[in-house]
């Protein structure tokens, strides 16, 4: 049932970001705005980071905790843990560097690939050019909703419901490895795969640890932040 759940969220989420999107575009037709390359970053930027995960809790909201079984709360992980979760003091850090780790080894074999190949990648670097000339005012809402929207969204279905559902049906190691996965191909971007499904690894972990998935939005909002700080310091 909670596997339903999700893909009824996912497509939620395609079709919130096309309609913002779309409208968006309309709008900057409509009062003869350039629809140039950074109008179109933020614009996707803030439909991905800020409007859209709003939008889908709300649908799911009305459509699946009010028609059929319904929902509570406890069913998405958002419970008291089991215990204190004082290991963060620990966990936290950890995650962050194991997940950086595998992101240091994923560049250096890339970059022994490409040496061994002879390739140039000497080339402009275009998404840290349109960071670099982000707004100030539109770099800090895209920083927050990162920070804060994002993470519980992201927590709710990856973690509360995908690896809920799937904690009930495989052995719990695959579970957590299965969700970790997923949770690496929402990203799409094939170099931060390799960070995305570690800290995967170590978000799931910390939703059977503690039996609620708070534990798992204080760290991801921990990362997001680190994420957001470093990105913001281009500004």
């Amino acid at each position: 049932m909670r596997l339903r759940h999700t893909a009824l969220i996912g497509a939620f989420t395609a079709v919130g970001i096309a309609l913002v999107l779309a409208g968006v575009r309309l709008g900057s037709s409509l009062a003869l705005l350039p629809w140039s390359g950074m109008f179109w970053l933020v614009s996707a930027v803030v439909a991905l980071l800020l409007i859209t995960p709003l939008v889908v809790c709300v649908a799911g909201h009305l459509v699946l905790m009010r028609r059929g079984p319904r929902l509570r709360l406890r069913d998405l992980g958002l419970t008291r843990p089991n215990r204190f979760p004082v290991g963060l003091l620990l966990w936290v850090p950890l995650a962050i560097v194991t997940s950086a780790s595998a992101t240091g080894a994923t560049l250096g074999l890339l970059a022994a690939l490409d040496s061994s190949s002879g390739a140039d990648d000497s080339g402009p670097s275009t998404t840290s050019d349109l960071v670099a000339e982000l707004p100030p005012a539109a770099g800090l809402a895209i920083a927050a909703g990162t920070v804060i929207v994002f993470p519980l969204f992201e927590e709710i279905v990856c973690r509360g419901m995908l690896h809920g559902a799937l904690s009930r049906r495989v052995a719990p190691w695959a579970a957590i490895v299965l969700s970790a996965l997923v949770f690496s191909l929402l990203h799409v971007t094939p170099l931060v795969m390799p960070y995305v499904f570690v800290l995967g690894l170590w978000l799931a972990w910390l939703h059977r640890r503690y039996e609620s998935i708070l534990p798992s939005i204080v760290l991801h909002c921990c990362n997001n932040a680190l994420v957001a700080l470093i990105a913001l310091s281009s500004l």
